[in-house]
């Protein structure tokens, strides 16, 4: 009985380190720029964009344009998710979210949840913007991308700036 149990939880444990963590570093404000007052419209909230990967769409013919994903936002204190649209600015009341692209088949960012839908953690501050880049086609180009004050999935991608 006693290898059993032994054998298991090292068994568990394995599987553990296997497994990249499932919530990502959170992911804070951006620095301020020129601009902002056109976005930060109402005091007291705080801003969310996010960047999400574009979908081929096709018809009979073929091609026939592209789509952004959309994405949930869960409050990490409870209460109701929201669903939103790729680069539309959403106020949020301060405070910590859950990002989830809506699409279980993108594999856009890591680590992904139990329903394997991308998971990234946002802190929401007061009259302030934060983004989140969910693939590299949206993704700026970073002066120096290697630099402590961005946020990295499990993979190392930028995803947005660090919290501060």
């Amino acid at each position: 009985m006693k290898i059993l149990v032994y054998t298991s939880f090292l068994l568990l444990a394995a599987i553990a380190l296997l497994y990249p963590q499932q919530t990502s570093p959170l992911v804070g404000p951006r620095p301020s720029q020129v601009g902002d007052e056109k976005i930060v419209k109402s005091p007291g909230h705080g801003y969310l964009r996010v960047y999400t990967p574009e979908i081929p769409l096709y018809d009979e013919d073929g091609l026939s344009s592209w789509d952004n994903e959309r994405y949930r936002i869960n409050p990490e204190s409870g209460g109701r998710a929201r669903t939103w649209f790729d680069r539309r600015p959403l106020a949020l009341n301060p405070g910590i979210y859950d990002v989830e692209i809506v699409s279980w088949g993108v594999d856009a960012v890591e680590p992904h949840d139990q329903n394997d839908y991308a998971k990234i953690r946002v802190a929401i501050r007061p009259d302030r913007i934060t983004e989140v880049w969910l693939n590299d086609t949206d993704r700026p180009k970073l002066a120096n991308p290697g630099s402590p004050v961005f946020t990295r999935d499990a993979y190392g991608d930028v995803i947005g700036y660090r919290n501060q």
